[in-house]
C-alpha cells in the first residue's frame, strides 16, 4: 500500500511535465495545416512589372467579387492593375463543379529585387472581409524564379495573421522559387499587421503581447504534486516514527 501514493506523485508530476512541453516550436506547419482558399503566382518581367495570377480554390468564385478584391489590392500597392483579365477557368466541361475563377495582371510594388524585399500584407488586406460563403482564411503566395533574402520575411504569427515561408530549391532556376503560407485570423483588413519592407523591428512590448499567458492548470498541478509530496513524507515519518513504551 506504501507504493500507492508514490505511483499518484508520479503520474501527478508526469502530468504536469506533459502540460509544460508544449509550447510554440509544436505547433504545426501553415503548410500541412492551412488548405489556401486562393493560390496567387507571381513572376517579375524583364520590363520590371510584377506578373500576377490568381486562382480560387472554392468554384464558383464570384468574378466580380474578386475584381474588387484585386482593385482593392492596387488601392494597398499604389499601383492600379494593368491587363486585367477575371474569367472562368473549366477543368471538365461536363463538370458544373469543375468551373474555378481566375484571374491575370501586371502591377507594381511587389517585388522588389534592389532591396531583395516582397510586399505581403497588402495581398492578406485585399483578400480579407469576404462575406459567407465567400470567406477566404488561407492564402498561397508563390514568388516563381525568386530566390530568398535576408529582407523577406520568414516567418510571422500575431493576433490577426500567421506566416510561413520556405524555398523550393529546383536544378532549373525558372522553376525555383519561395512559397509563402498566409492564414487570416482577422477579416478586418485594418488588423492585418505582416510586416512591410522598412517597418521598425517588432518591439519588446509587441513580443510581450503576443506570449503565451499563465499556463494556471499545470500550475494546480503542481500545487496538487506538492500536496501529495508534503502527505506522503508526513505519512512516513508517522509510520517511521518508534512507538513509546509504557
Amino acid at each position: 500500500m506504501r507504493f500507492f501514493p508514490l505511483l499518484l506523485l508520479v503520474g501527478l508530476l508526469r502530468t504536469a511535465v506533459a502540460q509544460t512541453g508544449s509550447g510554440p516550436d509544436s505547433q504545426q506547419s501553415l503548410f500541412s495545416s492551412q488548405v489556401p482558399d486562393a493560390t496567387i503566382t507571381i513572376s517579375k518581367h524583364p520590363m520590371g512589372a510584377d506578373m500576377v495570377e490568381v486562382t480560387m480554390t472554392a468554384p464558383g468564385y464570384p468574378p466580380r467579387l474578386l475584381g474588387a478584391q484585386l482593385k482593392a489590392l492596387g488601392k494597398y500597392l499604389h499601383s492600379d492593375p494593368r491587363g486585367l483579365e477575371v474569367y472562368d477557368y473549366v477543368l471538365d466541361p461536363s463538370n458544373p463543379n469543375s468551373h474555378y475563377t481566375k484571374a491575370q495582371f501586371a502591377v507594381d510594388g511587389v517585388l522588389d529585387r534592389k532591396l531583395g524585399s516582397v510586399r505581403l500584407n497588402p495581398f492578406a488586406k485585399a483578400f480579407a472581409g469576404a462575406a459567407k460563403p465567400w470567406t477566404l482564411h488561407a492564402l498561397n503566395i508563390m514568388l516563381q524564379g525568386e530566390v530568398p533574402t535576408d529582407n523577406m520575411i520568414k516567418v510571422w504569427r500575431s493576433k490577426s495573421a500567421t506566416l510561413e515561408g520556405r524555398y523550393d530549391q529546383m536544378k532549373d532556376p525558372k522553376l525555383a522559387g519561395i512559397e509563402f503560407r498566409i492564414q487570416l485570423l482577422s477579416q478586418d483588413p485594418a488588423k492585418l499587421d505582416i510586416p512591410e519592407p522598412g517597418d521598425a523591428p517588432v518591439s519588446t512590448s509587441k513580443k510581450k503581447v503576443d506570449a503565451p499567458g499563465t499556463d494556471w492548470a499545470t500550475i494546480a498541478v503542481f500545487l496538487v504534486a506538492a500536496a501529495a509530496l508534503g502527505a506522503l513524507v508526513y505519512s512516513l515519518l508517522l509510520r517511521s516514527r518508534p512507538k513509546a513504551r509504557i
